[in-house]
């Protein structure tokens, strides 16, 4: 169960890291922050929603024949 908890909040995650990587280009855009500060922005937020989607889209924690095998 905890392995499913944990695959649903790196799947929030991810979700939050597009948002967040969307609005530091918009900001980017209409100059609210410096190209730089966009750059690594925007660098930091992509790492980030790399690193938990591979720990989201793991197959052997979404499978549903493992809740009823792990009773």
């Amino acid at each position: 169960m905890l392995n499913r908890v944990v695959s649903v909040c790196s799947f929030l995650m991810v979700i939050l890291s597009v948002v967040a990587f969307g609005l530091g280009a918009w900001w980017t855009l209409i100059s609210r922050i410096s190209a730089g500060d966009g750059l690594f922005m925007l660098a930091g937020w992509c790492v980030c929603a790399m690193v938990f989607s591979y720990r989201a889209i793991d197959p052997a924690y979404l499978d549903a024949v493992s809740i009823i095998k792990a009773r």
